[in-house]
């Protein structure tokens, strides 16, 4: 280990809009695969850790009703225990004795379904791989990050959240191939010129609903449907993963006109996953917005609350966030961040 005496480690991750999601349950996708298109957007997770010489570790979380954690020592971090997923990510790495302040916090507020949980793993991973000198890979950073959040929240879903921050920024087509074909995660950032990155900025209208999301029962019934090979959840997930591909070459070939419906496609598919994808709030949300001017709509992340993504028709932008916010809808300015994971 290094001799970090009094070094201070801070990283700032972007959150994610997902135009093409919840095909990233592991299992489906070591059964049949997945894809996803996302873009990392400017709304961060900031995480910033210090070493202490009286070997306690001291969590807080400001945007957690001030939540602050005091663990005695290394040896008595406990997963399941307050701020849980840190100490199950400071316990996998040697502090040589010492102990440790960390803090971290989120831009957005819980539940808005852009991967905000996995995103702050990912930041703590990278502040203590950089006081620890472990040096991970992106790919060993998102392995951790997903594994760690199996022990700390019991639970084993999606993979894109893990590695949308450290794989870097901007719009990226992200596929699981199936376990016999061998190959693994495969993230490839989509090239993009500026004026097609701004033209997405200025379509794509994105705001919160006022609903924290009730993503447990949506993916338990994922994964449920996807143990039974149900052919509703089968297929909804399968006709997914094909609109990814299709959205990425829309992409690729600057048809971005076609975006908006694709988004909507996607949507109908993902209400067939379980009926709490959708409410009558989110509902009333996308016939306000397409009735002003949006060619298709879609929630973030699992549904039933969250953010939601519009894509407007030309110069319909400024009518749509007005009928939305006239809805009591929370617009939310963003443009799409290029870095990923900033570490400093």
């Amino acid at each position: 280990m290094r001799d970090l005496h009094d070094l201070m480690a801070q990283a700032r991750s972007p959150l994610r809009i997902d135009f093409v999601g919840m095909t990233d349950y592991v299992p489906a996708c070591r059964k049949f695969g997945g894809a996803i298109i996302n873009a990392t957007i400017n709304k961060y997770i900031y995480a910033t850790a210090a070493l202490r010489d009286d070997g306690r570790i001291l969590l807080h979380a400001p945007d957690q009703d001030d939540l602050r954690v005091e663990v005695e020592g290394h040896e008595k971090l406990d997963p399941h225990g307050e701020l849980g997923l840190a100490q199950e990510i400071i316990r996998r790495f040697d502090l040589g004795g010492k102990g440790l302040e960390l803090t971290t916090y989120s831009e957005m507020p819980a539940g808005a379904g852009l991967g905000s949980s996995s995103t702050i793993a990912t930041s703590i991973i990278a502040v203590m791989d950089a006081l620890c000198g472990r040096e991970l890979s992106n790919y060993e950073m998102a392995d951790m990050a997903r594994d760690s959040e199996t022990v700390a929240l019991n639970t084993t879903y999606g993979w894109q959240d893990q590695y949308a921050p450290v794989t870097g920024g901007g719009v990226k087509y992200m596929k699981y191939w199936p376990a016999d074909s061998c190959r693994g995660i495969e993230v490839d950032h989509l090239r993009m010129s500026p004026s097609d990155i701004a033209q997405i900025e200025k379509s794509l209208l994105v705001c919160y609903s006022g609903i924290s999301r009730p993503a447990k029962s949506i993916l338990d019934a994922v994964a449920n449907g996807v143990r039974d090979d149900d052919p509703g959840v089968v297929g909804a997930l399968r006709s997914m993963s094909d609109c990814a591909e299709r959205l990425r070459l829309i992409l690729l070939n600057r048809r971005l006109s076609e975006i908006g419906p694709l988004i909507e496609e996607v949507w109908t598919l993902h209400k067939r996953l379980h009926p709490n994808v959708t409410n009558d709030r989110i509902e009333a949300l996308g016939e306000i917005a397409r009735n002003a001017g949006a060619t298709g709509g879609r929630v973030c992340g699992a549904g039933g609350g969250g953010t939601m993504m519009f894509w407007c028709a030309p110069n319909t932008e400024h009518a749509v966030r007005k009928a939305l916010r006239d809805a009591d809808a929370r617009i939310f300015d963003f443009s799409i961040d290029m870095y990923g994971t900033v570490l400093w």
